[in-house]
C-alpha cells in the first residue's frame, strides 16, 4: 500500500513537498527517531505524539496528520490512485 506525504516547509523558501513512499513504514522511518521526541499532534509542541500512536491513528482513519519541532505540518495519507 502506497502513501502519499505531505510535509510543510516554513523556512521561507515556499518549498512545500508531495512525495510518496511504498508504506508506511518506510514514511515514518523519515520523520521519527526513536532517539527525539519531536513530533506533535499540534503545531506548538504541547501534545507529543509517538509512532506507535501515528501508526493507529493511520490503521483507523488511513491517514495521520503530526507537526515536526519546527511547527512544520506533515500528513501522512493512503494512496487512492495506486494500485492493490
Amino acid at each position: 500500500m502506497r502513501v502519499v506525504i505531505y510535509a510543510q516547509d516554513l523556512s521561507g523558501r515556499n518549498d512545500d513537498g508531495y512525495y510518496t513512499k511504498p508504506d508506511l513504514r518506510s514514511a515514518l522511518d523519515i520523520f521519527f527517531d526513536p532517539e527525539k521526541h519531536d513530533t506533535f499532534l499540534d503545531d506548538v509542541g504541547e501534545s507529543p505524539l509517538s509512532r506507535d500512536d501515528a501508526e493507529e491513528i493511520f490503521r483507523q482513519g488511513k491517514k495521520v496528520t503530526f507537526y515536526n519541532s519546527e511547527g512544520e505540518k506533515i500528513i501522512i495519507s493512503n494512496d487512492l490512485g495506486a494500485s492493490s
